[in-house]
C-alpha cells in the first residue's frame, strides 16, 4: 500500500489544524501507526523571533515543510500537509517540490467549504501571530478554489468538511 497525502485545502479560521488533530487519532484507531501532521504555521512559528515579520523565513519555512513531509512519506506514513492550499498553484506547487525527493504516494485533498462569518468568528478566538487580519481571510475565501478530480493523477480522494462534519 502507497503512503497517503492529506492535503487540506481552505481558508484561515476553517477548521484545518482542528481537523487534522481528530483525523491523526481517527487513523490510529483504524490502525495506522504511521501517521504525521506537518503543520506549515508550526514550522514558521518555531523559526521566528519576536520581533520578526510574519513571513520573513517563508523559503526556509517551505523547504522544512516540503522535507518533512517527502521524509515521512517516504518511510511509509500517511501525511496530512497542514497549510491552506487555496489553489491548484499552490498545491502543484507542494507536489512538485515533494516529487524531487519522493514521488510513489497517493493524494487525498481535504476540502473545508466553510462561509467566510465561521473562519473570522473562529479566527477572533485566536491571540498574538496565530490572528488572521480579517480582511486577509476575506481575500483567502474568495480565492479559495476546490481541487478538481483531475489536478493530479494520484489524487485517490477528496474529503469534503463543512463546518466540524467529515
Amino acid at each position: 500500500m502507497k503512503p497517503i497525502l492529506y492535503i487540506l485545502c481552505g481558508p484561515s479560521g476553517s477548521g484545518k489544524s482542528t481537523f487534522a488533530n481528530e483525523f491523526l487519532q481517527k487513523l490510529s484507531l483504524e490502525g495506522i501507526d504511521k501517521r504525521i501532521c506537518v503543520s506549515r504555521d508550526a514550522i514558521r512559528l518555531s523559526m521566528l523571533k519576536d520581533d520578526e515579520d510574519y513571513f520573513s523565513h517563508e523559503d526556509e519555512v517551505f523547504a522544512t515543510f516540503v522535507n518533512t513531509i517527502a521524509t515521512q512519506l517516504q518511510d511509509g506514513a500517511c501525511v496530512i500537509a497542514d497549510a491552506t492550499h487555496l489553489n491548484m498553484s499552490s498545491r502543484r506547487k507542494l507536489t512538485y517540490a515533494i516529487d524531487k525527493t519522493f514521488s510513489d504516494y497517493e493524494i487525498v485533498y481535504v476540502t473545508f467549504e466553510v462561509p467566510v462569518e465561521v473562519c473570522l468568528s473562529r479566527n477572533a478566538l485566536r491571540f498574538g501571530r496565530a490572528c488572521v487580519p480579517d480582511d486577509t481571510i476575506r481575500e483567502m475565501h474568495k480565492a479559495f478554489r476546490i481541487p478538481r478530480n483531475d489536478e493530479d493523477s494520484r489524487m485517490i480522494g477528496i474529503i469534503k468538511v463543512e463546518g466540524n462534519v467529515i
